[in-house]
């Protein structure tokens, strides 16, 4: 809600209350959709008025402290500054808002995936923050002659009531879902409500909370709340309510995040377990065949001497059950290996059987625990709970399992001259997990002509780095001997960028096609200065 129109006049109202008179400083971009404002105040020499136009999530929001980044920041409207502001308003029925300047206007508009900011200066020179077309910026230019601005939230309330009373509910600007469940809360008659609703959204208090869905609001003080308990912040300033709801937004998402992860961890873990449960007691069902062996074991004894090599099998008859048992031999074996077998057999079974029982038992208890922990995830809002349960089941953190999974995807890995890294698959899914996960767009691959061989990749770190010529015949020299050309003198070995290596659902395992390709005649060979590094280092 805190993108709502009528926030938007909320907005305007309170940054004019501090800040017509200071001087815009510098502008620049160093985050992608923002734009940031320096503009020092009293007290405050690093203040920022800081416009994100997200498509999603756009919004103006003000940091009393912000110092601009060193590195990969870009100035905007340079040739306008040092420039004075003068007030601040919005557009009746658009989401567009004036920033008056001495010697020209800014125009913040909101318009989802066309949000962006326009300078235009009082000469009619034209800049865009976001780039567009000639005909786009002619257009939007006329749009802003058309539209009419006020400083002031009756101005707008006032505007409103004329639709009302002329029936025109419809092209009332930006009347969200929101607005409209609190207005049918209310049960007032529909045209006061709806006004009440609008006042209260430029002058009530703000509250900033968590819903009984885990959801973060931010809506005035006096709308319905879905929440039945817990805390709330009150706030006057929307910028202050609005610094509370991202904090608060972050922490739901992470705690939806946390508890997605929960659930499906512990489904992961409660198929495994149903299947082993299901294994274990159909083998626990079975029974122990701990006696049947030692019973073989035993009458085998008995008659030892009738035992001869070669034979599958000995009929016997027990005399205490008068029961005749076929009992199989190993044809290979002599007597005493085939009775001391059956005697081996006996005594792990016995083993493997109570062992089965006493993991059917630790694994019972454990599926039965995990289902009340899946009972408890319906219920639990409070994020120390879900950290509890995460340290309970003992979950690796995803920056382990990412390692865990790096340390899988292990390649010969070689630096030249100390600084060119180059990595080697070592057999055919493997050359694929190189080139399609590993490889970076930008990054050199290489590959023996017309023989089979391992995928070999230089590593570029920038791509504003030019990669000398004999580095790449090094990177070359060494695909050269990864590949059943070895032993030849001379072996040529194409290379390109990695984005002009194509694999799709016709290769088979380590075939791909090159739609670039360049071709050296190297030695096949490990370069000199070309050092070895642990084959099992995380990459």
């Amino acid at each position: 809600m805190y993108r709502n129109y009528f926030y938007l006049a909320r907005v305007v109202e309170e940054l004019n209350t501090f800040l017509p008179g200071a001087i815009i400083k510098d502008v620049y971009t160093q985050e992608k959709d923002k734009l940031f404002f320096h503009v020092p105040i009293k007290d405050k020499p690093n203040f920022h008025l800081i416009v994100s136009t997200n498509a999603r999530n756009h919004s103006i929001t003000i940091k009393d402290e912000h110092n601009k980044a060193r590195k990969n920041t870009i100035n905007f409207f340079y040739e306008f500054l040092p420039a004075k502001i003068k007030m601040f308003q919005i557009a009746i029925g658009e989401r567009v808002i004036l920033l008056q300047l001495e010697n020209a206007k800014l125009y913040i508009q909101f318009r989802g995936a066309k949000s962006n900011i326009f300078l235009i200066d009082n000469s009619g020179v034209f800049i865009s923050f976001k780039k567009i077309d000639n005909n786009t910026s002619h257009r939007i230019k006329q749009e802003f002659e058309l539209l009419k601005f006020t400083s002031s939230s009756e101005v707008i309330l006032n505007s409103v009531n004329d639709l009302l009373q002329k029936n025109e509910i419809k092209n009332i600007p930006f009347i969200g879902k929101e607005i409209m469940r609190e207005v049918d809360f209310r049960g007032d008659e529909l045209y006061a409500a709806l006004l009440g609703a609008l006042d209260e959204l430029i002058r009530a208090k703000i509250v900033v909370y968590i819903d009984d869905f885990g959801e973060a609001k931010f809506q005035p003080f006096t709308f319905h709340r879905d929440k039945k308990n817990g805390t709330i912040e009150l706030f006057d300033s929307y910028f202050e309510a609005l610094h509370e709801y991202f904090i608060l937004s972050t922490s739901s998402l992470q705690s939806k995040s946390l508890k997605k992860d929960l659930e499906k961890f512990i489904n992961t873990e409660i198929d495994k377990l149903t299947s082993k449960l299901n294994n274990l007691k159909a083998r626990i069902e079975l029974g122990s065949r701990e006696q049947y062996y030692q019973k073989c074991g035993s009458l085998l004894l008995a008659n030892i001497d009738k035992i001869k090599k070669g034979m599958k099998e000995f009929t016997v008859k027990d005399f205490e059950t008068d029961e005749s048992y076929i009992i199989k031999i190993n044809p290979k074996l002599n007597a005493q290996q085939n009775i001391n077998n059956y005697f081996e057999k006996a005594r792990s079974e016995k083993i493997e059987y109570a062992k089965s029982k006493e993991i059917f038992e630790i694994a019972e208890k454990k599926y039965s625990r995990l289902k009340e922990i899946e009972k408890r995830l319906t219920v639990i809002k409070d994020d120390d709970e879900l950290l509890q349960i995460k340290k309970e089941l003992r979950m690796k953190p995803k920056s382990e399992d990412q390692k865990e999974e790096n340390r899988k995807i292990s390649f010969r890995h070689y630096i030249v001259e100390k600084k060119y890294h180059i990595y080697v698959g070592r057999d055919s899914k493997n050359n694929d997990k190189l080139t399609t996960q590993f490889a970076k767009q930008n990054d050199y691959w290489f590959h023996a002509r017309s023989v089979s061989g391992s995928h070999v990749v230089l590593r570029v770190e920038s791509s504003k780095e030019s990669i000398p010529k004999k580095i790449l015949e090094k990177a070359a020299s060494v695909a050269a001997f990864y590949s059943k050309a070895k032993t030849s003198k001379l072996v040529p070995v194409s290379y390109t960028l990695k984005k002009y290596v194509v694999k799709n659902k016709s290769h088979t395992a380590g075939q791909v096609t090159l739609l670039k390709e360049n071709v050296l005649l190297v030695k096949p060979e490990i370069p000199n200065d070309c050092e070895f590094v642990n084959e099992h280092e995380e990459i």
